[in-house]
């Protein structure tokens, strides 16, 4: 005879979570298995400064074929938004601001 199934019972999904320094900033890429197949990518960007952490998270469209792919494409995604300036970046806003551009 079985054992029966526990109630609500989870079930465990392959996620991946990696965090790196760039530029001053923390960027954590994160993937997880999609139930449609392959791996779903995210990440958010962190702000270190005295008044305390500010974050912002951003989702990739699509799926990869591997975790390691899904994190390497969130890595690179994050890296692009500090290097664009699209977040966090206070020295070229006061720069075009006071017109020392």
């Amino acid at each position: 005879m079985e054992a029966p199934q526990p109630r609500g019972a989870i079930i465990a999904a392959q996620v991946m979570k990696v965090r790196q320094g760039y530029k001053g900033y923390v960027i954590e890429a994160r993937s997880c298995e999609a139930k449609s197949g392959g791996f779903s990518a995210e990440f958010s960007v962190e702000e270190h400064d005295a008044s305390g952490v500010t974050e912002a998270q951003f989702y990739l469209p699509g799926t990869f074929p591997s975790q390691e792919t899904a994190i390497a494409a969130a890595t690179q995604a994050g890296r692009q938004k500090i290097d664009m300036g699209l977040w966090g970046d206070h020295s070229r806003r006061t720069a075009e601001s006071t017109g020392t551009t």
